[in-house]
């Protein structure tokens, strides 16, 4: 999200002078960035959490991105590259849908997993809220026209199908064991 982000406000910075909708992103990217890093290098707070499931950090790095997630952030890099870099926006829009505590909650009880392998899950259930409603009131200030809402729109669009489609790949490619919740998981030596 970090990189694609910083992507994002380059492009918009080099257009701000012209564009009141770059320029106003540029300060919301400038705000939310900072946000997002949780760790030195982008994606480090994830594969601490995984790790803390028993998974080895250097394989994590070492995997492949699936083809839906390279379809992302090709698809996103497009849009902000050749057509407008408030396409972030839409993709952004995935902070809107988070699992709330409760669910993680019962989550965490359902599979027995260590509640340190959910630490970035449980951070993102608080704090995406604020995110969500500080995005919708950048959306709401933006002098948008149909152009940008509809490249923001496909953008949340794309970005929700492919995150979904990722994960039901995750699932049905999963142990069989690892798909009953109430059942612990047993997850790199680890129940």
């Amino acid at each position: 999200m970090v990189p694609l982000m910083e992507v994002a406000r380059e492009r918009a910075s080099a257009l701000a002078s012209g564009d009141p909708v770059a320029a106003g992103l540029v300060a919301y990217l400038e705000r939310h960035i900072p946000e997002e890093m949780h760790s030195d290098v982008p994606g480090d707070a994830v594969v601490d959490d995984l790790a803390a499931l028993g998974l080895d950090p250097t394989r994590i790095r070492a995997l492949p991105v699936t083809p839906q997630i390279a379809q992302l952030v090709t698809a996103q890099l497009h849009w902000i590259i050749c057509d407008h870099p408030v396409a972030i926006l839409g993709f952004l829009e995935l902070e809107a849908h988070q699992a709330d505590r409760p669910t993680l909650e019962r989550l965490i009880e359902k599979t027995g997993l260590p509640r340190a392998g959910f630490g970035q899950l449980l951070l993102h259930a608080r704090l995406d809220v604020v995110h969500a409603k500080e995005l919708h009131r950048v959306l709401d200030s933006l002098p948008l026209e149909p152009m940008h809402e509809d490249l923001i729109g496909v953008s949340a669009l794309r970005s929700m199908w492919l995150v979904t489609a990722a994960m039901l790949d995750a699932i049905e490619n999963a142990p069989s064991d690892s798909r009953r919740l109430g059942t612990p998981t047993r997850v790199g030596g680890m129940t």
